[in-house]
């Protein structure tokens, strides 16, 4: 398999991370205004939906986590990085997807480690093992060292690759 394939197939996959977030954020608005129209229109509130907002933020942030990763939309010093040489550049950019995809990787061990150990409870407004709940922590995880990795890899080999191997900044 090429790396332009894979880079094509990660993009797509960055693309449905973001449309599930959108549909979660959706629901959650909608959810989240029968919520406040039924306490105080109706004087009777459902009791579950405070739990699934809950999760769903959850979600959203660390699917939308995932996906900042890939699109290097996350928070980031561009006004410094921007001004230095363009192989130290690269080289710090590079560094810097290491250092997420390390955290990443904690995020994802501790994940499953967190999933296998809530995994008997269950919530307490809905039928649902609390496992499922952090199923999100492994996931997201997993897409930040795969997303980080190859965004490492990629950025240095292209940079070189473009320069036909030649080390001047």
């Amino acid at each position: 398999m090429s790396a332009h394939l894979i880079i094509r197939w990660l993009d797509r996959a960055e693309r449905v991370i973001t449309a599930a977030t959108a549909v979660i954020m959706i629901i959650l608005s909608m959810l989240i205004c029968w919520q406040v129209f039924s306490r105080y229109v109706l004087n009777s509130s459902p009791f579950w939906i405070e739990e699934i907002s809950v999760i769903s933020l959850m979600w959203i942030g660390l699917l939308g986590a995932a996906a900042c990763v890939w699109t290097e939309s996350h928070m980031s010093l561009e006004l410094v990085v921007s001004r230095l040489p363009e192989t130290f550049r690269i080289w710090l950019r590079a560094a810097t997807d290491i250092v997420i995809g390390v955290f990443a990787l904690v995020l994802c061990e501790r994940g499953i480690f967190l999933v296998q150990k809530t995994m008997s409870g269950t919530l307490s407004s809905l039928p649902l093992a609390v496992g499922y709940t952090y199923l999100v922590l492994p996931i997201a995880g997993g897409l930040m060292v795969l997303f980080a990795g190859i965004r490492a890899v990629t950025g240095v080999s292209r940079f070189y690759a473009e320069r036909g191997g030649r080390r001047n900044g």
